[in-house]
């Protein structure tokens, strides 16, 4: 068999039919090898452009180009926008663990257990009005568990995993602020997504907490900004800015998390791994077996 461009004519041709094929929209495009296995999940901002790139790549002797022997399917799905379809990509490469795409498996070495990339939020009250946060691999006897959360945690530099983990900080940085309780930040919240956090938390915030780590209510991030507003005026700008991120958070973890267990009509409002992984795996499964694009 001939070769152009120096990759098999098959999947060449796969390639380059997809790209004819492809709307100028964003979404996401999955690489599927002749076992209907997904090889690769990419996103795109114009998947027509994106897809005629990869039909045009040049042959390099690097393991990351082998997808293009193997294609023979490719698949696609629409996104609202550039955005949502590169958290959409994040959440395949979670669920699907492509050959070809890098392993959410393998980031955040540093952290410790089977799963500690994909923790809960555990919150106890360790004293009247006192909470400690921290993530956990597993689910502890004791606190208030909410997840899990594939996408935070150290190290994660995707924009999933930075809206989720810069997020948690700054919500974090928020309750500190609120609190009232010294005069500098402490220094294990001006890292992203510390493993524990101790901080008080007066009664009547701890409702609108727990909504907002549920996902349902995001009225907490304001909330804590205005009781922050006794903080001299320098740090208001900076707590401006962590309310913002904390609603990004909000919406790339707790909020995602609930829609995706509503849309699948779970019950249990927190989701061990796999079962996550599977609810993600289910909603793609239909692109894969041919269902029309959406």
């Amino acid at each position: 068999m001939g070769e152009a461009n120096g990759w098999g004519e098959v999947g060449l041709s796969v390639l380059a039919a997809a790209a004819s094929d492809a709307p100028r929209q964003a979404g996401v495009y999955l690489f599927l090898d002749e076992n209907n296995e997904v090889l690769y999940v990419g996103k795109a901002a114009n998947l027509r452009q994106r897809l005629r790139q990869h039909a045009a790549t040049k042959h390099h002797e690097s393991p990351r180009h082998h997808k293009y022997d193997l294609v023979r399917r490719v698949v696609r799905e629409i996104a609202a926008g550039e955005e949502a379809a590169a958290w959409r990509e994040e959440d395949l490469i979670f669920a699907l663990r492509p050959a070809f795409n890098g392993n959410l498996d393998d980031r955040a070495p540093d952290l410790v257990g089977k799963d500690a990339h994909v923790p809960y939020i555990i919150v106890a009250e360790v004293a009247a009005g006192t909470l400690s946060f921290s993530l956990e691999p597993d689910l502890p006897p004791t606190g208030r568990a909410y997840g899990c959360f594939p996408h935070l945690g150290k190290g994660l530099g995707t924009r999933l995993g930075i809206a989720c983990s810069d997020g948690y900080t700054a919500l974090l940085r928020l309750l500190w602020a609120a609190a009232g309780t010294g005069t500098h930040v402490p220094a294990s919240i001006t890292r992203s997504a510390p493993p524990s956090f101790t901080v008080p938390a007066p009664s009547a915030l701890q409702d609108g907490l727990h909504r907002f780590l549920s996902g349902t209510r995001p009225r907490l991030a304001h909330e804590l900004l205005h009781a922050a507003s006794h903080r001299p005026e320098y740090m208001q700008p900076a707590l401006r800015r962590d309310t913002e991120a904390a609603l990004q958070f909000f919406a790339a973890g707790p909020q995602l998390v609930r829609t995706r267990r509503l849309h699948h009509r779970l019950r249990a409002r927190v989701l061990d791994v796999e079962t996550y992984r599977s609810l993600i795996a289910d909603e793609i499964t239909p692109v894969i077996r041919g269902a029309p694009h959406r």
